[in-house]
Formats: structure tokens, C-alpha cells, sequence
């Protein structure tokens, strides 16, 4: 009695705890990274790399209007940046470019003679006069592009050449008329739109993205034209509306299933009273998870919700048996069933394969996954909780409870005929082999592998859109780039250069589509000295620039540019990318990760053949090749092997318990049901093609969990064979409900590991039931 009370205290302590978390905090986490593993010794550089690329990815949204009537495109976009203004969801909007000229030409003077393009300073090295005769024929051209500096502020033409370099992306034009950014392709005109989230608005707390994305679709259709969106938070968002919904339907349908299937067993509306044990373990798991973690990741509460079915088990084992003691089936229960005696006679073997279970789930503490670890931990703490429940609270609520006779008797009675027969047939040798058979080709048919585009729901048309502002603006969304490190400003400079030397042989066959590297911004100090030191002999030499004191400049005013020039500080790299012009590059610079390190980022686009380019990048000395999302399969592949033999070490520990308890022989035979149980779900999976990844493995797990509990209950509980299997049918239908439902999941992963375990379920049924003695 006292054990009672202290366990409700407990529980309703939980509940406040739960109600001042969810009250206080933002404890839902719905970020996608954190699903990612943690590695042991990640290098430094390639952490600061992805750090820079997510901040860019997750922390904006771009937006493309376009019509094959420009102005149309142009009144889309300007309506649409009004509305993204007022929305409150962004910390700003860039819709326009209005430059400050004076501070534009400010830049381009600053940045003139450090970013002079290569071919350029080759001339003013080389070929002097065809420079300077370049020069004066553009100075002299009234049809020239034009330059915000003007001829007094450029006398040699250095300036001219900055606003190229500003603007990597060629494809991106700006209409001098409204100052917006476009693109025209396929006979349509494509505007930009850019919008940066507010802190802490991104995809772990913005409700309103999604909505805000299809009302600027709808004003875009008002003015005759279509949109193309993307970001990191968009899918971040549809990724947990998707999840969001999911949960709910799931939980929802598998909670009305499974209480009507109760109902139609016991024909009793005290069923209802399991639901106890359900909503005390899903509680105590929230709150551990909560505890420990501080927040709960939305595809953890996904799968908790999957747990329906387990965390009735407990009292399904308890139950069952009551409507065959109504039946007068067995010698051991009297005619009238008995709550509390019900209880004993059931909790030596609840205890065993709790004690199993959760072991199973703490070793799977030491894996490296988040999203694993706080599975482990709702899981393990659920059970417990409705273990507890069902204990100390069922028995007193079922005291006068009377089973009536119900058709799941008959039922049960005709499944255990069948199991003899079947048993007896799949012993002789015939069937032996051709079970083998099966088997073995299963399993070599059976492919590990992980992929992290299983992870989340990938709508086919947020990707389509992402792959066509991809082809757009001349960007590879691949994920794959090059870090290159060195020990200064100025060799890795020169480092970015020389590895693009060796990719340039590539980009002429056509295997890679171009680069996007800092060298291609600005040249190292040591360049620009020798630059320098060659315009003072320039200054000398003025037979070399004549052409421009052809066109009435005079030479003194040259001589002195000349020599201005040559006497300007170098300006290096990180005062380069510290002004307006150079925002497109400055996402490149990761600048000193570590003491001695300095790192930039060099992006690729249109990567035909992966294995030539990284190939010749790993050739260059100081380069680190990224590929994250292969990084991250393998990553994932690691895990998964952990936590593969992580539940074979908790089968050599369970066994060393079930020995003590039930000796060797009987010890052995338990845990051969769970084994067996795996084996055949995995060669299962192979037969229909479903790849066994991270996700399923974590089925298979739970499989092997599940398999020890029927494996117990059949072997231990001193109820007659009908009422063991009849507790094993029941709580494998109300598990497989849950779990059936989590198959029809729009997430790969999660579907995998809901067909995996309800899989695993029907053998782990099938093969308990093979250890039943009456």
C-alpha cells in the first residue's frame, strides 16, 4: 500500500515537472542536425566548414519570382518582399541593391590594385604597353561599360576590373532601374529574393515559415508568376509539420486500435483501465528524456509514440489469462480470476524480461547518435513507468473484475493446435531446408547500408525547386567541397591557387563545371609587392604607357598614379573581405580555426566524375576533401555496428542473468528466440529489397527486446500454454498495430524501422510460441 502511494506522489510530481518544462522552455527540438552523430576526433578545419556552410544554409531563405514578363517577375517579387517585411519572420529582406557610390568607389580603390585579374598583372609584367593601349582605347570608348569611378579616380584602370570580381556569380544581373538582382533563362526572368531569419526563428521555432513560403506563392500567381524557394529551414519546417502530423494521426489510430481490439477480446469497458500503465510510462519516459537531455527531439517522440503497443504488454500478459480461467481451461487458475494473485503469479517473469530490456536499451547509451541515445532513454524509462503502473495500479482496479466468455478463447485454442501441427511439420528435414534456404538467401541478398536522405522527409517538389535555383545561379548543391588549410594568409592564397591548377585539367574535360576559390578574389601579399615594385620601374619606362598621354593625360599625372600605386600598403587577405564588394567571399574564409591554421573553403559546381576530382585534390598537399553526406553514411554505418554488437554484448550479460535464474539449458533457450527472431527479420528484408540501415538496426533491437519478453512469459509464467499464447497473441497484435502504423511513415527511416520490428514481432510470436509446455 505504501508502495502505491509513494509511486502515484512520484507520478504526479512528474506531471508537474512535465507541465512547468513545457511551460518554461522550448523543449521540442525539430533541428535536423541534431540527428547527426558526434564524432570522437573530428578535424578542426572540416568542423568550422560545415559550421559556416549550415549558418548559410539554415539561416536564410531565398526566393526566386519569375514570368516570362519581366515586369511582372518584378512586381511579384517587390509584393512578396513587402510581405516577408511585415511578417516578422525575418531579421531582414534583401529585395533591392541601392549602393552607397561613394562608398562603392571607396571599396573599389581600396581593392583595385589586390584584385587585378592575373591575365592583367601578366600584361602589366610582360606586355606593358598592350595593357596601357587597352586601356586608353576604354578610357576613350563613349560605348565602354561604364564604371562608378571615373577616369580622374582610375587613371590606370585598376578599379575597372573589381566590380567582375565582386559578382562571382556571372549569371546574376542588376536592374539599375529598381536595384533588384535577376536572371533571365528559358525565356523567363527569374528575381532574388533573400531573407535572413531571426535568432533563434529558424526551423526550431518557426511555425510561420511554411504558411508565410505559400502565401508569397499565391501573390506570385496573382501577378502571373511562379516561385522557386529554398533553404535548410524550409525542409527543417515541412520536415516537422510532416512529423508533427504523423505523431498525432499515428498515436491517435494506434491508441483506438488497440483499445478496440482489447474490447472485443474482453467484451469489459475496464480495458480501458490499461490505458494507465500506457499513459504512466509515456510519461515517465518524456520526463527522463527531458531530465537528462533538456529537450526531446520530435523524431524521438515519433517512435515513443510506436511504444503504444509495448507498454501494454505488461498488462496484456497480466489480463489474458483471466478469460481463460472464466473458461474453466486450466487446473491452475480457479474459475474465478484473481487480480492480486494473477499478479504473483506473472511478476517473476515481468521482472526478467524488464530486467532484459531495459539492459538492452542502457548499452545503447554508449553509442554516439543524439537521436539514439534519447530513444534509449524515452524507451527504458517508459517501460519502467508502465511497469510500475501495472503493478501497483491494476490489481486493486480489477479486484471484482469477472472475464466473460468471449470468442478469443476458441480462437486462441485453434492458433495453438496449429502451432503443434506446424512445429511438428517444420522439424522434418524437407522443411528444415527449405527454411535454410530461405535464410541464407535473405540474408545474402540482405544490404547494410545507411543513406542520410532516409532520415527526413524529402518532398520530390522543395528538392526540384532547390535543383533548378541550383542550375540558375550556377551553384552545386552537392554538398561536396575542398577545405584547404595552410599556416598563413598568404599560402593559403597561394595553396587555393595551386590546387586550382590541378583541378583545371578536369574543368577542360568537362568533368568538373568550374571553382570558387579566394585566389580568385584577391592576389597574396607577395604578389602584390612584386606588382608593386614593377609599377616603380613602370613609372620609369614611360615609352610604356604612351598610349594614354596619346589620349591628353598628362605624364606626370601618370607617373605620380604609378608610383601611388606602387607605394599603397599591400592589402591582405582578411582586410580584403572586410568590405562591401567582397561579400560573396567572405563565407569562403574560415580564417585561423587553430593556432598556425588557416582554412578556406574552395566550392565546386557541376562535379561530373567525383573520384577524378577528388582524386587530383588530394594530390595537392594540405587539402582536405568534404563530402558530407557520404561522411555522414559512413558515420552512420559506424554507429550502427556499434550498436549492433553494443546488444550482443547485452545478450552475453542477459545470459549470465537468465542462467542464474533458469540455469543454462532453459537460459539458452529464451535468448534463441530473440537471435533467431533477428536473423530471420533481417533475411526478410532482404527478400523485399528494404536496405538494413541505422533505423532498422534500432528495430532489430527492439526486436530482440520484445522476442526476451515472449521468450520469458512463455517459458515461466505459471499460467496453462492457451493462456500464455493468449497473452503473447494479444500483446503481439496491440505492438504490431503501432508499429504497422509507423511503416506507412513518410520518412524512410522511420517506416524501415517500423516494418522491421513488425516484422520481427510475427517471429518472435511464431517462435515463443514453439517454447510453450503445458
Amino acid at each position: 500500500m505504501l508502495l502505491r502511494h509513494l509511486y502515484t506522489l512520484f507520478t504526479l510530481l512528474l506531471c508537474l515537472f512535465l507541465a512547468y518544462t513545457v511551460a518554461t522552455r522550448n523543449w521540442l527540438q525539430t533541428d535536423l542536425t541534431a540527428l547527426l552523430p558526434a564524432e570522437q576526433q573530428p578535424d578542426a578545419l572540416l568542423v568550422a566548414a560545415d559550421k559556416a556552410g549550415e549558418a548559410q544554409l539554415n539561416e536564410q531563405i531565398v526566393l526566386l519570382a519569375g514570368s516570362a514578363n519581366a515586369e511582372h517577375a518584378f512586381q511579384a517579387a517587390d509584393a512578396i518582399a513587402a510581405k516577408w517585411r511585415e511578417s516578422g519572420v525575418f531579421e531582414s529582406v534583401d529585395s533591392s541593391i541601392t549602393p552607397d557610390l561613394d562608398s562603392v568607389r571607396a571599396d573599389m580603390q581600396r581593392l583595385a590594385l589586390a584584385t587585378l585579374p592575373q591575365e592583367q598583372a601578366n600584361l602589366l609584367t610582360d606586355n606593358p604597353k598592350q595593357y596601357f593601349q587597352a586601356r586608353a582605347e576604354d578610357a576613350a570608348n563613349p560605348f565602354a561599360a561604364v564604371s562608378p569611378l571615373s577616369l580622374e579616380q582610375d587613371w590606370l584602370g585598376f578599379g575597372r576590373f573589381v566590380a567582375a570580381k565582386a559578382n562571382p556569380q556571372s549569371r546574376l544581373q542588376w536592374n539599375m532601374d529598381n536595384g533588384m538582382l535577376f536572371t533571365e533563362a528559358d525565356g523567363k526572368t527569374w528575381v532574388w529574393l533573400r531573407g535572413r531569419l531571426k535568432t533563434g526563428n529558424n526551423f526550431s521555432g518557426n511555425d510561420r515559415l511554411l504558411p508565410l513560403i505559400n502565401n508569397s506563392r499565391a501573390i506570385a500567381q496573382q501577378h502571373g508568376a511562379e516561385t522557386l524557394a529554398a533553404g535548410g529551414a524550409l525542409f527543417a519546417a515541412a520536415s516537422k509539420s510532416a512529423a508533427e502530423a504523423e505523431s498525432q494521426t499515428m498515436s491517435l489510430f494506434g491508441t483506438l486500435a488497440t483499445f478496440a481490439l482489447l474490447l472485443w477480446v474482453f467484451r469489459s469497458l475496464r480495458v480501458f483501465w490499461l490505458a494507465l500503465p500506457l499513459a504512466a510510462g509515456m510519461l515517465t519516459g518524456l520526463a527522463a528524456a527531458l531530465a537528462v537531455f533538456g529537450e526531446v527531439h520530435i523524431l524521438t517522440i515519433v517512435i515513443g509514440t510506436s511504444l503504444v503497443g509495448m507498454l501494454v504488454d505488461f498488462p496484456l500478459h497480466w489480463l489474458a489469462p483471466s478469460v481463460f480461467g472464466a473458461n474453466r481451461l486450466s487446473d491452475d487458475l480457479s474459475a474465478k480470476w484473481s487480480s492480486e494473485s494473477a499478479m504473483k503469479h506473472v511478476l517473476p517473469s515481468f521482472a526478467v524480461s524488464l530486467t532484459i530490456t531495459v539492459l538492452g536499451y542502457a548499452l545503447l547509451w554508449l553509442t554516439p547518435l543524439a537521436v539514439l541515445r534519447q530513444t534509449a532513454v524515452f524507451s527504458g524509462f517508459a517501460l519502467l513507468g508502465a511497469f510500475g503502473a501495472t503493478v501497483l495500479w491494476l490489481p486493486p482496479l480489477f479486484r471484482r473484475y469477472q472475464a466473460k466468455t468471449v470468442p478469443f478463447t476458441g480462437l486462441t485454442e485453434s492458433l495453438l493446435r496449429l502451432q503443434g501441427r506446424l512445429n511438428k511439420r517444420l522439424h522434418k528435414r524437407g522443411w528444415l531446408v527449405l527454411g535454410g534456404i530461405f535464410l541464407a538467401a535473405g540474408l545474402w541478398r540482405s544490404d547494410w547500408r545507411d543513406d542520410i536522405r532516409q532520415w527526413v522527409n524529402m518532398p520530390p517538389e522543395m528538392l526540384a525547386q532547390v535543383q533548378r535555383i541550383g542550375e540558375l545561379s550556377g551553384t552545386d548543391f552537392g554538398g561536396r567541397y575542398i577545405v584547404a588549410e595552410a599556416d598563413s594568409e598568404d599560402a593559403l592564397l597561394a595553396k587555393n591557387a595551386e590546387l586550382n591548377r590541378a583541378l583545371q585539367p578536369l574543368i577542360v574535360q568537362g568533368k568538373l563545371g568550374g571553382t570558387q576559390s579566394l585566389d580568385q578574389f584577391v592576389m597574396p601579399v607577395s604578389e602584390q609587392e612584386k606588382l608593386q615594385n614593377r609599377l616603380r620601374e613602370l613609372a620609369k619606362q614611360p615609352e610604356n604607357w604612351q598610349p594614354l598621354a596619346d589620349i591628353g593625360i598628362p605624364r606626370q599625372t601618370l607617373r605620380q598614379a604609378l608610383n601611388q600605386a606602387a607605394d599603397t600598403p599591400p592589402l591582405m587577405l582578411s582586410g580584403s573581405l572586410k568590405t562591401q564588394l567582397a561579400q560573396a567571399w567572405q563565407p569562403l574564409y574560415l580564417g585561423e580555426v587553430e593556432r598556425g591554421r588557416y582554412a578556406a573553403v574552395v566550392r565546386l559546381n557541376g562535379v561530373s566524375d567525383e573520384a577524378a576530382v577528388r582524386a587530383a585534390a588530394q594530390s595537392v598537399s594540405g587539402t582536405h576533401w568534404a563530402d558530407k553526406r557520404a561522411h555522414l553514411n559512413d558515420l552512420f554505418h559506424h554507429t550502427r555496428n556499434q550498436a549492433a554488437w553494443l546488444k550482443l554484448a547485452s545478450y552475453a550479460l542477459a545470459w549470465l542473468l537468465l542462467w542464474q535464474m533458469f540455469g543454462a539449458k532453459r537460459g539458452s533457450k529464451i535468448l534463441a528466440v530473440p537471435l533467431a527472431a533477428a536473423v530471420c527479420t533481417v533475411a526478410a528484408l532482404g527478400w523485399l529489397g528494404i536496405p538494413v540501415s541505422l533505423f532498422a538496426m534500432f528495430g532489430l533491437l527492439l526486436v530482440s527486446a520484445i522476442g526476451a519478453d515472449y521468450a520469458v512469459y512463455a517459458l515461466t509464467a505459471k499460467h496453462p500454454a492457451n493462456a500464455r499464447l493468449g497473452g503473447m497473441l494479444l500483446a503481439a497484435a496491440t505492438t504490431a498495430i503501432s508499429f504497422a502504423l509507423l511503416a506507412l511513415s513518410s520518412t524512410p527511416a522511420v517506416a524501415a524501422f517500423g516494418l522491421t520490428v513488425t516484422i520481427g514481432v510475427g517471429f518472435n510470436l511464431w517462435l515463443a510460441g514453439a517454447l510453450l509446455e503445458d
